[in-house]
């Protein structure tokens, strides 16, 4: 498999208890303890990440986000079993991110996001759209192509995907 042209794919769902979510799906061409690393090494996540975050991947822990020029968030880690599942609280949203390996020894992601503003999801779909395309191209060593112009672009897509 090869992550040359990997894009994400973003849908509209709802939790176990109705809330409105986004659920996205990617493939990547390393294996899931790869992806795993790169989302609990402060030192890789820096690269991708909206965020720096300071985390143990460990239920109940602490996790830490700093933004520039923004005092920092906490989150907690509700669920970590290595390499497959991690999910945590950022502040009042809950990310859950689920690692499957594959045949051809490539990982499937499936990122589900309960965000704090349903009002905002196709703002929220866009920024993440992103960041999985930052981390691909992290992981393939190119530079992060995580241009600004295509915020809009990714913005509007959202927006009418999820209107209909």
């Amino acid at each position: 498999m090869t992550s040359s042209t990997a894009e994400p794919t973003a849908s509209r769902t709802t939790t176990d208890d109705g809330a409105p979510a986004l659920r996205f799906e990617m493939r990547f061409a390393v294996p899931p303890a790869v992806l795993w690393k790169h989302l609990t090494d402060p030192g890789k996540l820096k690269y991708w990440f909206p965020a720096e975050m300071d985390i143990l991947p460990r239920r109940d822990a602490e996790v830490i986000f700093k933004l520039p020029g923004q005092r920092p968030l906490k989150g907690t880690v509700l669920e970590a079993s290595k390499p497959t599942v991690l999910a945590f609280t950022w502040d009042r949203e809950v990310l859950r991110w689920e690692f499957t390996r594959q045949e051809d020894g490539g990982t499937l992601l499936v990122l589900t996001i309960s965000p704090a503003d349903s009002a905002q999801i196709a703002v929220s779909a866009a920024g993440w759209h992103l960041t999985l395309m930052g981390l691909d191209d992290y992981l393939n060593e190119r530079s992060l192509g995580q241009d600004p112009a295509l915020w809009q672009v990714y913005v509007d897509r959202y927006t009418s995907q999820f209107s209909s």
